[in-house]
C-alpha cells in the first residue's frame, strides 16, 4: 500500500472539511450512497480500502465536486492513487466484455494489429515526419463495436480533423503504429500497462519530429497533457485538442466555413476531461460560433458546472449513467436546440446508446435530438477553394 498520508497531502484530501459542498456538486449525491467526503476520511488503508472498493469504483471522476470546494482538493487525484490499490477480488468487471480494457493490453504487448491508416481517404493527405501531428486514438475500433449498433461512424471524425487540417495547408502525421493513449487502463489502476502505453506512444512521435500534437478526444488530450509528462519527462510536445486549434484559426480569420442557411440551434456538451479538468471551455463555443446559420443555446449546467455524462470512459455503466444520461439529454432539448454537439467520442457514443436504449423501451418522452463532433460538424462546412478565394477582399 501506498503512503496514504502523502497521497493525502499531494492532493490536498488532508484538507476536507467535510463541508458537504462537493456533496451539491456531485452528480452521483441525489441518487443516494455516495459521498466524496466520506472517503477522504479513510485512515486505515489496509484495513478500510476494501470496504469502500464500490465507492471508489463508483465515482465518475467527473471534477464536479472540485468546483466548489474551499479548500481546493483535488479530489479525482485522490480516487486515481486509490485505485491500484483494489483487491483483484474486488474490482467491477467493464462493460462490454472489457474489449476496450484488452485490446490497450495487447497493445502495450506490442500488438498494433487493425491500428492502419486504411481509413484515409484518396483527397486526405499526411505526413510521414513533421511538427504537427494527429493522435486518432481508438477511433477505428469504436467503430467496429459500435458502428452499426449505434449507426455511429466515428473514423469520420479523424477523417474530418484531417481535412480541416489539411484545409489550412497542413499534413499532420499519422502514425500507424500509435497505440491507445491507456485512459481507461490508468483510471482502473492498472499503472504498469498504461506506462508500457505511454512509452510506446511517444517514442513513435518523437521519432517522427512530432512537436505539436493534435487529439479529436478529450480524454486522450487530458491523458497526453496531465498524464503522460508525469511517466516520461524527456518528450512532452506541445498538445491540444484540435477545438483549441481551430478556434486559434477563426480568431485569426484564416478558418472560414460555408453558409448554408438556416441551420437551427445548437448546444454544446463540455466534456468532464476537456473543460473542468483542462479548462477548455471557449474554444468549442468559438468554433461553434463561427459556423453560418446556427445559434448556440446553453444548457441550464455548462462549462464548469456541466453535468457529467454518466459514465468515465468505459470503465462501468449502469443505471446511475443512463439516468444522467437522460437528464443531460432532457436538458439539451430544453433550451431548444435540433443538435447537441460535443468534443469527445466517448460522450457521443453514450449518449447515443442512451438514444438507442430509450427508442428499443420505447421510453415515452425521451428526448430526441441529433448527437454530433465537432470536428465532423466544422469539417462538412469547409468552403471550397473557390469559396475562400471569392470571399477574400480584393487586392487594390
Amino acid at each position: 500500500m501506498r503512503d496514504l498520508i502523502q497521497l493525502k497531502q499531494s492532493t490536498q484530501a488532508a484538507l476536507c472539511l467535510e463541508c458537504g459542498k462537493c456533496s451539491t456538486m456531485c452528480p452521483l449525491a441525489r441518487f443516494g450512497g455516495f459521498s466524496a467526503a466520506r472517503m477522504m476520511s479513510i485512515q486505515d488503508p489496509e484495513a478500510e480500502i476494501d470496504g469502500h472498493a464500490a465507492a471508489v469504483q463508483r465515482c465518475l471522476t467527473c471534477g464536479a465536486c472540485e468546483v466548489r470546494c474551499p479548500q481546493g482538493v483535488r479530489y479525482t487525484e485522490f480516487i486515481l492513487g486509490l485505485r491500484p490499490e483494489l483487491p483483484e477480488n474486488s474490482r467491477w468487471s467493464c462493460p462490454h466484455g472489457a474489449v476496450f480494457q484488452e485490446s490497450a493490453r495487447w497493445a502495450a504487448e506490442g500488438s498494433v494489429n487493425g491500428r492502419n491508416t486504411a481509413w484515409l481517404e484518396d483527397d486526405l493527405i499526411v505526413a510521414e515526419e513533421g511538427e504537427v501531428g494527429l493522435f486518432v486514438g481508438c477511433l477505428p475500433l469504436f467503430d467496429v463495436v459500435f458502428g452499426s449498433e449505434l449507426d455511429v461512424r466515428m473514423v469520420e471524425i479523424a477523417r474530418s480533423a484531417v481535412r480541416l487540417l489539411n484545409h489550412l495547408g497542413i499534413e499532420p502525421v499519422v502514425v500507424a503504429d500509435e497505440r491507445c493513449c491507456g485512459h481507461d487502463l490508468l483510471w482502473s489502476g492498472e499503472e504498469g500497462t498504461f506506462e508500457k502505453l505511454v512509452v510506446a506512444n511517444t517514442t513513435a512521435f518523437q521519432e517522427r519530429g512530432v512537436r505539436h500534437l493534435l487529439t479529436t478526444c478529450a480524454e486522450c488530450c487530458r491523458t497526453w497533457s496531465l498524464d503522460y509528462p508525469r511517466y516520461v519527462e524527456s518528450y512532452q510536445p506541445r498538445v491540444q485538442h484540435i477545438s483549441e486549434f481551430l478556434a486559434e484559426r477563426v480568431e485569426s480569420n484564416e478558418l472560414r466555413f460555408r453558409d448554408v442557411g438556416e441551420r437551427g440551434a445548437m448546444t454544446f456538451h463540455d466534456p468532464c476531461r476537456l473543460g473542468r479538468q483542462l479548462g477548455v471551455f471557449d474554444a468549442p463555443r468559438t468554433v461553434m460560433a463561427s459556423l453560418p446559420g446556427s445559434e448556440v443555446v446553453e444548457m441550464e449546467k455548462s462549462g464548469a458546472d456541466a453535468q457529467c455524462c454518466g459514465t468515465p470512459g468505459f470503465i462501468q455503466c449502469n443505471r446511475d449513467s443512463r439516468r444522467l444520461q437522460a437528464q443531460r439529454l432532457e436538458s439539451a432539448a430544453a433550451t431548444g436546440a435540433t443538435k447537441m454537439v460535443t468534443a469527445c467520442p466517448k460522450c457521443l457514443i453514450h449518449f447515443r446508446c442512451a438514444q438507442a436504449e430509450d427508442r428499443l423501451n420505447e421510453r415515452q418522452g425521451a428526448a430526441e435530438l441529433q448527437i454530433e463532433d465537432l470536428t465532423v460538424v466544422a469539417a462538412s462546412l469547409l468552403m471550397t477553394k473557390s469559396e475562400t478565394e471569392k470571399d477574400l477582399p480584393s487586392k487594390s
